[in-house]
């Protein structure tokens, strides 16, 4: 089980390195979807994933 944690951590980091790189590759002066619908759809699929994987975490933990 420890293993499974530890791969979850690491993807978990892995994808909240990549929401750090949408955050920054948002156009601040026109905040429109038009503008920046991929950094949009970057952050949001991102953040997903970083929390359904936290959630898988916490139900690994409360298995035991």
């Amino acid at each position: 089980m420890k293993k499974v944690k530890t791969v979850f951590n690491i993807f978990s980091i892995i994808f909240l390195i990549i929401l750090i790189f949408w955050i920054t590759q948002v156009n601040y002066n026109d905040l429109s979807y038009k503008e920046n619908a991929s950094a949009y759809l970057g952050i949001l699929s991102s953040a997903m994933m970083s929390l359904a994987l936290q959630l898988i975490i916490r139900g690994v933990k409360e298995k035991k």
